[in-house]
C-alpha cells in the first residue's frame, strides 16, 4: 500500500510528471551556460590558432619579401657595376685594336708604346673580377691574345718607324738647306754686276748645295719605297693575327651581354665577323695584298 502511494505521489513528494520539467529547467540553468562557455572557449582558441597561423604566414612572407628586396638591391648594384666595367673594357678593347694597327705611324719619341696595352689590361682585369665564369675566362684569353698581337706588331713596325724618323729628319734638313738663300744671293750678285770671283764662289756653293739636296731626296725616295714594302708586310701580318683577337672579343661581348640580360646572339655576331673578314680580304686583294690563311665562308647579311 505504501509503495502504491509513493508511486502516485512521485519521488520526494514530487509527482513524476513534474520531474521532466524540473530536469529540463536544471539543464537549462546549468548545462546550457556551460555549453555556451565551452563553445566560446573552443571558438576563441580556434580563432587564436588561426590568428597565430596567419601571423606566422605574414611574418614568413615579410621575411621572404625582405630577403628578395635585399637580393634585388644586390643584383641591381652588381648590374650597375657590371655595366660600367663592361662598357669601359669594350671601349678599351676596340681602342687598343686601333692603337696596335696604328703603331707603324707612331713616332719613336711619342712616349711609352705600352701605355695603350696597359690601359686595356687594367679595364679588362675588372671583367675578371666581377664577371661570371665564362666571361672571366674569356677576358683572360683576350688579354693573352692582345698581348701577343701587340708585341708582334711592335717588333714588326719598329723598322718602319725608324725609317720614318729618318725621313722626317731629312725633310727638316732639306727645308733648312741654303739652296734657296744661295739662289737669292746669286740672283742679287748678277743683278748688281758683282765681280766674277764672287759669282763663281756663289755658283760653286749653289752646286754643292744642290748635290747635297739631291742626295737627301734620293735617300728619301729609297726610304719611302722601303717603308711602302714594309707596310704591306706589317699590315698583312697584323690583319692575319687580329682575326683570333676579334673572334675572342666577339665571344666575350656575347657572354657579357647575357650577364646584362641582353640577347647573346653568338651565331649572328660570329657570322658578321666572318662577313667583315671576307669583305676586308676582298678589298685588300683588289689592292694587291693577299692575306695568309683560308678565306672565310661568304655570309650574306640577314
Amino acid at each position: 500500500m505504501e509503495i502504491a502511494v509513493q508511486t502516485v505521489q512521485g519521488w520526494l513528494g514530487v509527482p513524476w510528471n513534474i520531474w521532466p520539467g524540473l530536469i529540463g529547467a536544471v539543464v537549462s540553468l546549468v548545462v546550457a551556460p556551460c555549453a555556451v562557455i565551452l563553445t566560446s572557449w573552443l571558438s576563441n582558441k580556434n580563432s587564436l590558432k588561426l590568428l597565430k597561423t596567419q601571423h606566422d604566414r605574414d611574418n614568413d612572407e615579410a621575411n621572404r619579401q625582405r630577403e628578395h628586396d635585399a637580393k634585388q638591391k644586390d643584383e641591381d648594384r652588381k648590374g650597375i657595376i657590371r655595366r660600367e666595367v663592361y662598357a669601359s673594357a669594350v671601349e678599351e678593347a676596340y681602342a687598343l685594336l686601333g692603337y696596335i694597327g696604328g703603331l707603324p705611324d707612331r713616332p719613336l719619341n711619342a712616349g711609352n708604346d705600352g701605355d695603350g696595352l696597359q690601359s686595356f689590361l687594367k679595364a679588362n682585369a675588372k671583367i675578371w673580377l666581377v664577371a661570371d665564369a665564362e666571361a672571366a675566362h674569356l677576358s683572360q684569353d683576350l688579354a693573352g691574345d692582345f698581348s701577343e698581337l701587340f708585341f708582334h706588331q711592335a717588333l714588326a713596325s719598329h723598322p718602319i718607324r725608324k725609317l720614318k724618323e729618318s725621313v722626317r729628319r731629312r725633310e727638316e734638313a732639306i727645308a733648312k738647306s741654303e739652296d734657296r738663300r744661295l739662289d737669292s744671293q746669286l740672283a742679287d750678285a748678277r743683278a748688281r754686276n758683282a765681280g766674277l770671283e764672287e759669282q763663281k764662289k756663289l755658283i760653286a756653293l749653289k752646286k754643292e748645295t744642290d748635290e747635297h739636296v739631291k742626295a737627301l731626296e734620293l735617300a728619301q725616295q729609297q726610304d719611302r719605297d722601303a717603308i711602302a714594302s714594309l707596310y704591306k708586310e706589317v699590315l698583312t701580318a697584323f690583319l692575319d693575327r687580329q682575326g683570333p683577337v676579334q673572334h675572342t672579343l666577339t665571344k666575350l661581348i656575347s657572354a657579357l651581354r647575357e650577364e646584362l640580360n641582353l640577347l647573346r646572339d653568338d651565331d649572328k655576331f660570329m657570322e658578321r665577323d666572318k662577313d667583315t673578314e671576307q669583305r676586308m680580304r676582298a678589298m685588300l686583294k683588289a689592292h694587291g695584298i693577299d692575306l695568309p690563311g683560308p678565306m672565310p665562308e661568304i655570309v650574306e647579311p640577314v
